[in-house]
């Protein structure tokens, strides 16, 4: 396992650097690298009640594999255990597995780590989920999944059988002993169209035995995903991404984000609303506070990506409520950038809002061009952009913040994907509440 102190990488520093009353001391903040010789990247993070971290990524071998990469740190960010992970079709002859991970969640008094993600042999897809024991990284249970469609209505077309299913996320449902799946599924919703659909998949599988329980597939047609679940005080919801038919009234247009209050025991949604702009709009994770949920994505296409915070009351009205791209491109802040990402949120005691993700290619107030690098946003319950706390952190290339933490004592933990140019590799670090290094 790599540690790499960053200070002689991190090269990058942006935005207010006035001493706080939160400021950590010298010894309490933290720069880390985990790594083999592969490429490795952070998906998603989680903390234990003890303070301990858990890093899910991915790690490419030599052979061209990509597999599952989990990391468990002490509360220091010192590595404990480091293990791979890859599904087995068991069928002598088929490629290896392509395994993506998309997700963490701890339950059993954090006692066990479910990681969930998508297995991919030959484009067949499959969602791949993992029961691990925390203590010793130990791969406890494995489940493999395809819905298989048998509908009778699509005999007309020569449809039935298994297809590619996605996983997204996962939650357990204690009160029904139960694990609820989010993802998507290469098949029709709830009627048949003569294109090539995906739908989003959401279902419950038993927690003892893995043996599915009740499935819910919906969309609007076209290129739709689950992103992922929020349990709230005994409410359940999901956000995914729909695209949005020529033509259709329904939403924005283009994509969406689709928010849905649903019944933990059907499946069946309760509640549901469209939100977005005019162009393509992609959710990466939602939090709650009090009576609203809180969103972050990206909006626009490659040439012009915006990260957004959206504000929907948990009634979810039909109409866009708060919808705020940050823009890097209109002088606010003190370099030009071409855009930004939003691919993880955390929210603050007072109800502001950290979005962790990414600045693309800019220019320095001295004309120096860089690479995508970390970017920290700060803006309140309603969207309002702090200028004066936003961080860009980074190395020479390319580098983007996957996941961030909010801990007890009020400081962040950043996981984050830091590319050196000949490999790329995790990185935690530690900040105070500013998302200062101080």
């Amino acid at each position: 396992m790599k540690n790499i102190m960053l200070f002689c990488v991190l090269i990058l520093t942006f935005g207010c650097i006035d001493d706080h009353p939160s400021s950590l001391d010298q010894s309490a903040r933290f720069i880390k690298y985990f790594g083999t010789t592969g490429n490795e990247g952070v998906v998603d993070m989680v903390e234990t009640m003890s303070g301990e971290i858990l890093i899910l990524g991915y790690t490419n071998t030599p052979n061209g594999d990509n597999d599952f990469y989990i990391v468990k740190t002490d509360s220091a960010g010192n590595g404990i255990w480091q293990e791979s992970y890859n599904y087995d079709d068991g069928i002598d002859g088929n490629s290896a597995s392509q395994d993506i991970p998309a997700s963490a969640r701890l339950f059993n008094n954090d006692q066990n780590l479910l990681a969930i993600g998508t297995s991919n042999i030959s484009d067949t897809l499959r969602i791949f989920l993992l029961n691990i024991d925390v203590a010793t990284g130990q791969a406890i249970e494995s489940f493999a999944y395809q819905y298989y469609d048998d509908r009778i209505q699509n005999v007309a077309i020569d449809n039935i059988g298994a297809k590619s299913t996605s996983g997204a996320d996962i939650l357990y449902n204690e009160a029904n002993d139960e694990f609820i799946i989010l993802g998507s599924v290469e098949t029709w919703s709830k009627d048949l169209y003569l294109s090539d659909p995906q739908s989003i998949l959401l279902m419950s599988v038993d927690a003892k035995t893995f043996a599915p329980k009740w499935h819910d597939l919906t969309g609007l047609r076209s290129e739709d995903a689950g992103v992922k679940l929020i349990e709230d005080n005994g409410r359940y919801f999901y956000i995914s991404t729909v695209t949005i038919p020529v033509g259709n009234p329904t939403g924005y247009g283009n994509k969406d984000v689709f928010v849905v209050e649903f019944n933990p025991s059907s499946g069946v949604a309760i509640n549901s609303g469209y939100y977005g702009t005019a162009g393509a709009d992609v959710p990466n994770n939602i939090v709650s506070f009090n009576n609203f949920l809180f969103v972050t994505g990206t909006s626009g296409d490659v040439q012009s990506e915006q990260a957004f915070f959206l504000r929907v009351p948990k009634s979810l009205p039909e109409e866009n409520i708060d919808f705020v791209n940050i823009d890097v491109t209109n002088g606010d802040f003190n370099f030009t950038a071409t855009g930004t990402q939003g691919l993880d949120l955390v929210r603050l005691n007072n109800g502001d809002v950290y979005i962790a993700g990414q600045i693309n290619g800019f220019r320095t107030e001295d004309g120096e061009f860089k690479e995508n690098e970390i970017g920290i946003f700060r803006v309140d319950a309603f969207g309002s952009l702090d200028l004066d706390n936003f961080r860009v952190y980074g190395s020479e290339d390319n580098d983007k913040a996957d996941a961030i933490i909010l801990r007890a004592d009020g400081t962040l933990v950043i996981g984050a994907t830091v590319d050196f140019g000949s490999t790329s590799m995790m990185s935690l670090l530690k900040t105070n509440v500013w998302g200062e290094f101080k």
